[in-house]
């Protein structure tokens, strides 16, 4: 599994969400990872980051939003609750920040 991913995608979400209450950085796949009281909330991939949130949350979001999609980690393999999120400028992942805090406190239960 191909576990390359952007630099600067992993910077800007590093800036976003190591800030938050209880997020520590970590590994997941092989891949940069945030977690929450141990559980990872998120994680950047080879194509942006993927976020972890409902269901109806993520298809929502993937219906709506043309740099969204659900994360297939595997070609045929859809995680439903898992939303990925691609964009070519780094910058832009600030304008989701409040996806973010939704996934912390999704996870979080």
């Amino acid at each position: 599994m191909d576990t390359s991913y952007r630099e600067d995608v992993k910077a800007m979400v590093d800036s976003l969400v190591l800030g938050m209450p209880g997020v520590k950085g970590g590994k997941a796949f092989g891949f940069p990872a945030y977690k929450i009281n141990g559980k990872v909330f998120a994680f950047v991939v080879t194509h942006g980051v993927t976020i972890k949130l409902p269901e109806t949350q993520v298809q929502a979001l993937a219906d709506a939003r043309a740099e969204c999609s659900i994360f297939g980690p595997e070609e045929g393999i859809l995680w439903k609750s898992w939303l990925l999120i691609d964009h070519a400028d780094a910058a832009s992942f600030a304008d989701d920040i409040e996806l973010f805090e939704q996934s912390v406190q999704f996870v979080l239960g």
